[in-house]
């Protein structure tokens, strides 16, 4: 009986389209900003660089690529390094880069056992995609 619910609660993956709040030792610590990495002027389109959010275990900044206001490409910029949390984080990574272009937004699913990458993934991400709409 005791398996099952390790099991069910191993398993849980919070609903698309829930919005969890980050903890208070989350922390964004700059601003998103267009990245030069692309020739593209257009609104919606080029690469942009997301803001580098501090969550308890590292730093985590993604860079979001669109085309015509699609989300075509999301690249993990910083994800925390060290210990088990560096191996989660890029365990994770290639999950969560699915998820935001699969949504097509920052409302993405938080991966079980990694909440905290998840929740400053998903805000990285936002700021991202705000200022590409900016």
């Amino acid at each position: 009986m005791a398996f099952l619910g390790l099991a069910l609660l191993l398993g849980f993956k919070a609903p698309s389209g829930t919005s969890a709040a980050l903890p208070p030792a989350a922390q964004v610590r700059s601003s998103a900003t267009p990245s030069s990495s692309t020739g593209s002027t257009a609104k919606g389109s080029g690469t942009f660089t997301g803001a580098l959010v501090q969550d308890p275990y590292g730093q985590v900044q993604v860079q979001v690529t669109l085309v015509g206001g699609k989300i075509t490409d999301v690249t993990a910029v910083h994800l925390p390094t060290e210990g088990r949390s560096g191996y989660i984080s890029q365990s994770v990574a290639p999950i969560l880069r699915g998820e935001a272009i699969s949504a097509q937004s920052a409302t993405i699913d938080t991966v079980s056992g990694a909440t905290y990458t998840s929740q400053a993934y998903a805000q990285s991400l936002q700021s991202a995609l705000d200022a590409a709409l900016a």
